[in-house]
């Protein structure tokens, strides 16, 4: 079980359906942390842990299975408790580069995925892609 950190609440990453999935990973929350420390200002938890129920509704990355139903990918990250999407009023741009600072310094260890959107970031520790970085409209 996760710790509260002093600026986040193992609660902030909870489900959002309401369903009570709040197993996120430790290393999810030190990561939020660590940006918030360094840009500081709030920093917002829009999504966290999501059944797989919630992540459906909201378009989040689906289990894949071939024809006799052998899973092929996992789906998202956030189902397993390893992603946060996460804003704040200095805009998605500022936390990338800052989440990209901070990469390059040694303080973000744990990441393996950074996405920037149009309005929010999204970091992972599930595991690293062809590319830590990808920006997204």
């Amino acid at each position: 079980m996760a710790n509260d950190t002093q600026n986040f609440k193992v609660s902030e990453f909870a489900c959002k359906c309401g369903c009570g999935f709040d197993d996120i990973d430790q290393r999810v929350i030190n990561m939020a942390q660590t940006i918030r420390e360094a840009l500081g200002v709030p920093v917002k938890v829009n999504s966290g842990c999501r059944c797989e129920k919630h992540n459906a509704k909201v378009g989040g990355v689906r289990k894949k299975y071939d024809k006799a139903g052998n899973l092929l990918s996992k789906g998202s990250n956030h189902m397993y408790g390893l992603a946060a999407d996460l804003s704040c009023s200095l805009g998605a741009v500022k936390m990338f580069e800052t989440v990209k600072k901070l990469h390059a310094e040694g303080k973000l260890p744990d990441l393996d995925y950074c996405i920037r959107y149009k309005s929010f970031i999204h970091i992972d520790c599930g595991g690293k892609r062809k590319s830590l970085w990808e920006v997204r409209a």
